[in-house]
């Protein structure tokens, strides 16, 4: 079993209040609709009216032009990729053509091609241009090459989102104030979504020398990050000191990178916000696109199908798409792939052979993640059956006493809220912690948001996404801002994410000086620190018997290489070098009668041999085998690693 994720998908306040008012779905779709036109011009103007003098910077493809805002300079615009579009659709991105003449970065440019969907929708509305593949960029002054540089890739389930995208009546991922109040250099990036950035498909393998297709979007990711290291430092940034950080599918891609061999050298830390590294299986994605494409052209050889796909569009692709966050059941119906060159191997396996990208991480999730799109109304046997579909049979029972149906409707969304969350959010962000903690020295840093905002979004709880609007410090540009909403608990927040976040992006570890002291996070131990208005860091073991719950009933084993366990009387026999290169030996030697049996992930056995002082794997693929050992009486299970 695999969780997939979504991004946070917010009304806006008005927009609850009018869903509140009862009025028909439709209204209320047009309105919002014709408010979000309205309000995008509005920011538009209000943005460039705010610019100072203008300023320019060199890059490598040409002069840029942005302007001052406040105390920053920002660039907005700013092409990273040549177009993906006509024959250039579903091939990896290039660099942009150059330019002599200065470019104008004081506006942002389109979200890429997606149908966008608002909490509870399921219509959906259609906006982007293909013409997409732009970063912006706000700095405190250009030049000098010395800030930690933060660069932000947002979520939307990988089929929806931007870096110019609105919540709440404001752009939630602007980072004029990050910069300004952290002093650092703030990037946020666009990549291509849904099909039109994963679609695997036989006509598309035909076009590369290897047999593979798919990951356009993580490809975009890359490039973006390459165009970071090579220029940052004429915005004032330090390329050997780059973060990156994500929310949600952002989150996910950002955990990707760091089992990507292509993105090795591109980063130097990062934060993955509510979600966990996850790709799909290469054949069934392939399958997947062979039926989305004979969707709209069932007959002809598959280079003529991409032809004509290549020819249609981009509203025409994306107009059957569905929303990824329904019921409180995340979707990822377009995704990464286990393709042999972006990506080798799954997560797991990555983390467990330690040959992954290892940096300082943080990594944590929020206390009501589903609590907005969990079903408004749910009854207890609702809960019941959730369980009994979700939990195999044996833990059913353990699963009713943490997650109790309650004894009426509110105790019910409760249950549900919490069994969402810590299902697809709160175990699988533990598993990466230990995954990477276990396999890398850096520093891992795991937190819990517990945030709740006042008025109507309170009883929702700290809801996935919340985080971003502190973090990024534009809570306080909401509605909510101007009344008695905002209040001292929201500036609050507001400070210590940013200082948390800002702190880690120049120096691997988010402590400093009037903060509440973080720990670092160690498996065993599982402590954290929960973020709110009052920090916490005191606490260990978060929701530990819900998350060994979903670690049984999925079958997580844990990352930990090196662990030997034994069954019966005796010392194990020190087993190294782990991971290998090829030869494992014992000490002391193994009984000549002992029996050595290995078995890969899938549980295949690989080889049998008989007791001795070593074993030799050279034969065997790179990755992780279980090794067991019988005799005399002892049995002893250990995970290897062959490099």
């Amino acid at each position: 079993m695999r969780w997939t994720f979504g991004n946070s998908l917010f009304f806006s306040f008005h927009e609850l209040n009018e869903k509140s008012r009862g009025q028909s779905k439709s209204r209320i779709q047009t309105q919002i609709y014709m408010r979000r036109v309205l309000l995008f011009l509005f920011l538009l103007g209000s943005t460039s009216a705010a610019f100072g003098q203008a300023q320019q910077v060199s890059t490598q493809f040409g002069p840029v032009q942005g302007a001052k805002n406040g105390n920053v300079i920002q660039f907005l615009g700013i092409p990273f990729a040549t177009p993906p579009v006509g024959a250039l659709r579903w091939k990896a991105p290039l660099p942009p053509a150059s330019w002599t003449q200065p470019l104008s970065a004081e506006a942002f440019k389109p979200a890429c091609p997606q149908k966008q969907f608002e909490q509870g929708d399921t219509v959906g509305t259609m906006i982007g241009n293909e013409d997409c593949l732009y970063l912006n960029v706000w700095t405190p002054q250009t030049g000098a090459g010395t800030r930690a540089v933060m660069v932000f890739i947002h979520g939307g389930g990988n089929q929806q989102g931007s870096a110019n995208q609105i919540r709440s009546n404001t752009y939630l991922y602007f980072g004029k104030n990050l910069a300004e109040r952290g002093d650092v250099v703030v990037v946020t990036i666009q990549y291509r979504l849904g099909p039109l950035g994963f679609l695997v498909h036989p006509g598309l393998e035909k076009e590369h020398a290897q047999p593979r297709s798919g990951n356009y979007a993580v490809l975009d990711q890359i490039l973006a990050l390459a165009w970071v290291k090579n220029n940052i430092a004429a915005f004032g940034g330090d390329p050997n000191n780059i973060m990156i950080f994500g929310e949600s599918a952002g989150g996910v891609n950002v955990g990707n990178l760091l089992v990507s061999p292509l993105a090795a050298g591109l980063f130097h830390k990062a934060a993955i916000q509510s979600a966990t590294p996850i790709m799909g299986e290469y054949a069934e994605a392939k399958e997947r696109g062979v039926d989305y494409v004979d969707g709209y052209i069932p007959q002809g050889g598959d280079s003529a199908k991409i032809a004509y796909m290549r020819s249609l569009p981009p509203d025409s692709l994306i107009k059957n798409l569905t929303s990824p966050l329904a019921g409180g059941l995340v979707q990822m119906d377009w995704r990464p792939v286990l393709d042999g060159y972006v990506f080798m191997d799954h997560p797991e396996t990555t983390f467990r052979s330690g040959k992954f990208n290892k940096v300082p991480l943080i990594i944590g999730s929020n206390a009501e993640e589903m609590s907005l799109s969990a079903p408004p109304t749910v009854v207890p046997l609702m809960v019941t059956s959730l369980i009994k579909t979700a939990v195999p049979p044996d833990l059913q029972a353990l699963a009713l006493q943490l997650y109790p149906p309650g004894a009426n409707n509110d105790e019910a969304w409760a249950s549900m809220v919490g069994l969402l969350t810590d299902a697809q959010f709160t175990v699988t962000t533990r598993r990466t912690a230990q995954c990477v903690s276990e396999n890398q020295t850096l520093p891992v840093w795991r937190y819990l948001i517990s945030h709740a905002q006042a008025g109507v979004l309170e009883k929702y709880g700290a809801y996935h996404g919340i985080e971003l609007f502190y973090l990024f410090n534009t809570w306080e540009e909401t509605p909510l801002a101007k009344g008695p909403l905002f209040r001292d608990e929201d500036k609050a927040m507001q400070s210590h994410m940013l200082k948390y976040w800002t702190n880690f992006a120049k120096t691997g570890n988010p402590n400093g000086q009037g903060l509440v002291s973080w720990p670092e996070y160690h498996a065993p131990a599982d402590c954290y620190l929960t973020i709110s208005a009052n920090p916490d860091g005191s606490r260990c073991g978060l929701r530990d018997a819900e998350c060994d719950l979903w670690d049984q009933a999925v079958g997580f084993t844990g990352c930990l290489v090196t662990d030997v366990k034994t069954i019966g009387a005796g010392q194990p026999p020190l087993l190294y070098p782990n991971p290998t290169s090829g030869t494992l030996q014992f000490e002391p030697a193994l009984q000549a009668d002992a029996r050595i049996r290995v078995y890969n992930q899938q549980g295949q056995l690989c080889l049998q041999a008989q007791g001795n002082d070593s074993l030799h794997l050279g034969h065997l693929p790179q990755g992780m085998y279980f090794l067991r050992i019988s005799g005399d009486g002892l049995e002893v299970l250990a995970k290897v690693v062959k490099q």
